[in-house]
């Protein structure tokens, strides 16, 4: 059924953001996957993705006019610092490609976008146990990676 809505849905978020349509477009479908109970039996599942990329538009650019630009690097990170937190999101960029496909997707789905064991396991297809074993192998190999000592 995506499949089918995605030129419309990416034809939407274009009018909307331009050149950054596929993030919009690549969050509403997560969204529908996760809700797709509600969507699918929704009188017009059309509408209801239409509505749900145009959320995911206006979030995106929210965010993005948030976003400011600084002229230099400050010395401390604080907690609320913009720099502080691109340069974590690069970090757990860099350490979810250092992990089998598998891992990363299952602590990008749990740890990142907070979904619940279950929940990434429906994204992914697979049984929630795989979800929570391949997640702390990853977890495991991260910590290794940055020197953490395995909590016990």
């Amino acid at each position: 059924m995506i499949r089918e809505l995605l030129p419309l849905l990416r034809s939407r978020a274009s009018r909307l953001l331009g050149q950054d349509a596929d993030d919009a477009v690549q969050t509403a479908c997560l969204k529908l996957l996760r809700s797709s109970d509600s969507w699918l039996s929704h009188p017009n599942p059309a509408a209801y993705a239409v509505r749900a990329v145009t959320t995911a538009a206006y979030d995106l650019a929210e965010r993005r006019a948030k976003d400011t630009p600084v002229d230099e690097l400050p010395d401390h990170a604080h907690p609320g610092d913009p720099m502080a937190q691109r340069e974590a999101r690069w970090e757990v960029g860099r350490l979810l490609s250092a992990v089998p496909r598998k891992q990363a997707a299952a602590i990008f789905l749990v740890d990142v976008q907070d979904y619940t064991i279950d929940g990434a396991a429906a994204v992914l297809g697979v049984h929630r146990g795989t979800v929570s074993r391949a997640r702390a192998h990853g977890l495991r190999a991260m910590r290794g990676l940055v020197g953490l000592a395995e909590a016990s």
